[in-house]
């Protein structure tokens, strides 16, 4: 066999150096030379390019874009359902609240108008009756209010229920009288007292009785007791013991005798 033998580097610039043929507008195989003219070589060459990884910008496969916009897609319509649902919970707080509000309003309305207040005393005259072969007669007359706007109130009577009572001696003994009241109104009550037979008059009693001119002042207290009944229109609601104190100055207890001061403190039971 025949070696090829690489041509030398004189062949080579001899090659290049042979000036090529002119072509001629005579010759018919000009045109197919042009064509079939084999091109003139070019060098390889292998080139390394080094970038910072940090300008390095790397773009996803088309894939993972359809994977992104899937998850996207999936989670509107959950966010949508989330943001629905906390409008939805935030109505319902708001209208509890609301709710709880007006509740509040109405159970304080019905405390205020359907619990049971203390009537309230006021003393406005005693008069006082003396007798030579018995015991003196009080009168003491109070005016009494009923402030429940709801209810009224019935007074029971009690035997010996009211004391009019001087420092530790009781003047006198009765019973507060029966009555009843409507919501609101005021009533005048007079209380009958009796002293006892067994007992002396305590001497400045006895003094400020006999007075024609007020000199003597006497502090007084009248304690009374009576069973309550307190009722909605037909319907009786509550049952309370009343226990009324009224401390009171007179100028005198004989003629022209007037109220000076008084305190009077009901409690209900």
């Amino acid at each position: 066999m025949e070696e090829r033998v690489a041509p030398s580097a004189e062949d080579s610039q001899g090659q290049s150096s042979r000036p090529e043929p002119t072509p001629s507008t005579n010759n018919k195989d000009d045109h197919l030379y042009l064509q079939l003219a084999r091109p003139p070589s070019s060098l390889l060459a292998t080139y390394v390019v080094q970038a910072p990884k940090d300008q390095i910008y790397r773009v996803p496969p088309p894939e993972n874009a359809l994977i992104v916009e899937s998850y996207r897609q999936a989670a509107g319509p959950a966010k949508n359902r989330k943001r629905t649902c906390f409008k939805y919970l935030i109505w319902i707080a708001v209208v509890f609240v609301v709710i709880g509000v007006m509740v509040g309003v109405a159970l304080k309305i019905l405390y205020d108008s359907f619990t049971p207040k203390a009537p309230i005393f006021s003393v406005s005259m005693l008069q006082v009756k003396k007798f030579t072969d018995r015991p003196p007669k009080y009168d003491v007359t109070l005016k009494v209010h009923n402030p429940n706007e709801k209810m009224g109130i019935k007074y029971g009577s009690v035997d010996d229920d009211a004391k009019l009572i001087f420092w530790t001696k009781t003047l006198g003994a009765g019973q507060f009288p029966s009555l009843y009241q409507n919501s609101g109104d005021s009533s005048v009550v007079h209380v009958k007292l009796v002293g006892p037979e067994d007992q002396l008059m305590p001497p400045n009693i006895q003094r400020s009785m006999n007075d024609k001119k007020p000199k003597h002042q006497i502090s007084l207290a009248l304690k009374l007791n009576s069973p309550l009944l307190l009722n909605v229109g037909v319907f009786k609601m509550w049952s309370r013991d009343m226990d009324v104190e009224c401390k009171f100055r007179v100028n005198t207890m004989g003629e022209g005798s007037k109220i000076l001061s008084q305190d009077c403190k009901t409690k209900l039971s």
